[in-house]
C-alpha cells in the first residue's frame, strides 16, 4: 500500500508540473457598461428578462463601439445588469450563435454578484452548474471568467476550487474578476490564466496607471475590464488606449479608441504551485482534482474530496478502502490539523474483533 501511495503522489507531482491551458487570443475588446446605466449592459444577454429587440440594440451598440468580444453572464439573480438567469435554456445556443455570426465572440462570465441565493449554495451545486454551462457553451465562447467581483462573496480557496474543476471540462482560458484593485487579493488569481482588472471608476490617470502596473507585477496577462461607467465615452476610449500601451495587457472591457493591445508571445501556463504562499492548499487542490478526473484511469489508491470550503478555510478528506466494506482515511485542515479515521458500521467492527474482515452479503446490502 505504501508503494502505491508513493507512486500516486509522484504521478500527481509530475502532472501538476505540466498542467497548461490552450493559447490565449490576444486583444480582447468589449464594453459591458454603456451610458452609466444597466439599460444596455451586455451582461444580461442570455436573460429571459430581455427580448430579441433589446438584444439587437446591444449588438448594434457593441459593434458601433468597435468591439470584437461580448461579455455575458451565465448565472445570476437580483442584479439589474443581468436580470434572472438560473439555468441553461435551449435558446442559449441560438443566441450565442447569433453573437458569433455578428462578429462578437462571447466571453462567458460564469456568475454574477448580488445573488445571495447562489452564495448560499454548497460548492458541489456550484460545480455542477458550472459543468452544465461549459457542456452547453464551450464550442461557442472564447474563454471564461469564473465570477464577477468574486471577492465580494467567495473566498480565495473556493475560487481556486472552481477554477480547477472548470479545468476538468475545458481547456479554454479562465479569468478572475475582483472588486477594484489587486493589492491584498493575490491569492484569488493564483490559478487564473487572465486577470480581469477592475481599476475602479473616477480614477486619475496616475491612479489608473498605478493599478495596471501593480496587476502586471503578478506575472499574468491582464484585461483591463472596468474603469468607466460609459464605454462609449471619450474618457473610456482614452483610458482604454492607455491600458493597451502596457506590455502584458491583452484586452479591454470598458471602451477603447484605436489602439491594439499586445499579442501574447507564448501559451499561458498555469501550475498548481507557482510562487504560492500556501503550497499545501494548492497540493490539496491537486489531490481533489486528480482524484475526480483520473482516479479510475490511474487506479489511484485513494479518493480525495473537499468536505468544505468556507471563508479562508478548507478541509480535505482522503479515503482508501481497507476491505469491501471498511474504509480508512485522513482529514486535513488549512490550520494544519489532521485526523485519522476508520469508517464502517457496527457489524463491521464486530466482525473485525472476531477476526473476520468481510461482512456477510446481507450486512453489506444493509449498509448500502
Amino acid at each position: 500500500m505504501l508503494g502505491r501511495t508513493l507512486w500516486a503522489l509522484l504521478t500527481i507531482a509530475v502532472i501538476t508540473a505540466a498542467v497548461q491551458t490552450a493559447p490565449l487570443i490576444a486583444d480582447f475588446r468589449s464594453s459591458f457598461l454603456v451610458d452609466g446605466t444597466a439599460e444596455l449592459s451586455t451582461l444580461g444577454y442570455l436573460s429571459e428578462d430581455k427580448n430579441d429587440s433589446w438584444r439587437k440594440r446591444v449588438r448594434t451598440t457593441a459593434l458601433a463601439n468597435g468591439d470584437t468580444h461580448i461579455d455575458i453572464i451565465g448565472w445570476g439573480s437580483r442584479d439589474p445588469y443581468t436580470g434572472l438567469i438560473d439555468g441553461v435554456t435551449p435558446a442559449w445556443q441560438q443566441r450565442l450563435q447569433g453573437l458569433n455570426d455578428a462578429g462578437l465572440t462571447p466571453i462567458m462570465w460564469m456568475r454574477s454578484d448580488d445573488s445571495p441565493e447562489l452564495d448560499a449554495l454548497p460548492i458541489k451545486e456550484k460545480i455542477a452548474y458550472y459543468n452544465n454551462v461549459i457542456d452547453n457553451v464551450d464550442d461557442q465562447v472564447s474563454h471564461y471568467v469564473v465570477c464577477l467581483e468574486c471577492d465580494e462573496y467567495m473566498s480565495a480557496p473556493e475560487v481556486n476550487v472552481l477554477i480547477q474543476n472548470m479545468r476538468l471540462k475545458t481547456d479554454k482560458p479562465i479569468g478572475v474578476h475582483l472588486t477594484p484593485g489587486m493589492r491584498g487579493k493575490e491569492k484569488y488569481v493564483q490559478n487564473a490564466d487572465i486577470i480581469y482588472l477592475q481599476t475602479g471608476f473616477s480614477k486619475s490617470e496616475s491612479e489608473f496607471r498605478a493599478e495596471i502596473e501593480y496587476a502586471l507585477t503578478l506575472g499574468k496577462p491582464v484585461v483591463v475590464s472596468e474603469y468607466s461607467l460609459d464605454s462609449t465615452s471619450a474618457e473610456a476610449k482614452r483610458y482604454g488606449d492607455i491600458a493597451c500601451s502596457y506590455p502584458g495587457v491583452v484586452g479591454t472591457g470598458n471602451g477603447r479608441g484605436n489602439t491594439i493591445c499586445e499579442s501574447l508571445k507564448e501559451d499561458a501556463k498555469v501550475k498548481f504551485v507557482d510562487e504560492y504562499d500556501d503550497e499545501i492548499a494548492v497540493f490539496m487542490l491537486a489531490l481533489v482534482t486528480l482524484s475526480a478526473a483520473y482516479g479510475l484511469q490511474m487506479n489511484l489508491p485513494f479518493k480525495a474530496q473537499f468536505n468544505y470550503v468556507q471563508d479562508d478555510n478548507y478541509e480535505v478528506m482522503m479515503v482508501a478502502p481497507v476491505t469491501e466494506d471498511l474504509d480508512a482515511g485522513m482529514t486535513f485542515r488549512d490550520d494544519g490539523k489532521a485526523m485519522g479515521f476508520i469508517r464502517g458500521n457496527f457489524n463491521v467492527f464486530k466482525n473485525l474483533f472476531k477476526g473476520n474482515t468481510k461482512s456477510t452479503q446481507a450486512e453489506i446490502e444493509d449498509r448500502r
